[in-house]
């Protein structure tokens, strides 16, 4: 799918997706990624969301984010509850959804210049 917006503002902006990559800004991603309000990080050091309890709060946590959106596949599946707990406890919000679903949330929250983060598992 191919999303189109205004990006003014903006340092990062998803161009594009499939069920195998995301195109932010002029890069095609096909392995997992975080995309903070300050940087765009290629390679988070997880594979999978049991990967999370390690180090995710401290990961999520990075450029202190307003709401955390977790891109989990073609399906929705949800990561460790002490992570989600965590992240509550510092006021921030984390979502799991379906990778589409994460895309579009990411895109409209973004363009609202809120301080969203996005991590994404294929």
């Amino acid at each position: 799918m191919r999303l189109t917006q205004d990006d003014r503002g903006r340092a990062f902006v998803i161009r594009g997706f499939s069920e195998t990559h995301v195109d932010v800004n002029d890069q095609r991603l096909e392995q997992p990624f975080l995309l903070t309000p300050e940087q765009l990080e290629t390679e988070p050091g997880l594979s999978d969301l049991l990967d999370l309890e390690d180090h995710g709060e401290t990961l999520l946590l990075r450029d202190e984010p307003e709401v955390v959106l977790v891109g989990t596949g073609a399906r929705t599946r949800m990561g460790p509850p002490a992570v989600s707990a965590a992240l509550m406890r510092q006021g921030v919000g984390i979502e799991y959804m379906d990778t589409a679903a994460a895309l579009r949330t990411y895109t409209v929250l973004a363009s609202e210049l809120r301080r969203v983060s996005l991590l994404v598992i294929f």
